[in-house]
């Protein structure tokens, strides 16, 4: 969603220009907060961290139906009797 390139500003500068100037700005681009020189805080738009969020969930779900996939391939199918004897020790 962010077309242009995120904006870092000082924390003081950030508190001068005040909460209207971060929010417009953060509509456009997130807008990194900096406390000498290092990240502190980011704000985004409503509809980029939405879009996030969407992306994370499809991401994690991707990878536990891999995880998944492996553990079935790698799966050894047993029978009832074969469990029961596994799970009491008995032969």
């Amino acid at each position: 969603m962010a077309a242009t390139q995120p904006l870092r500003i000082s924390s003081t500068v950030a508190a001068r220009k005040g909460i209207g100037f971060i929010t417009t700005q953060a509509q456009e681009r997130p807008v990194t907060l900096t406390t000498h020189g290092k990240p502190i805080a980011v704000v985004m738009s409503a509809a980029e961290r939405d879009d996030q969020l969407r992306l994370l969930r499809d991401v994690e779900l991707k990878v536990l139906s891999m995880a998944a996939n492996l553990v079935a391939d790698r799966s050894a199918m047993l029978t009832t009797d074969q469990v029961r004897e596994r799970l009491l020790g008995t032969d």
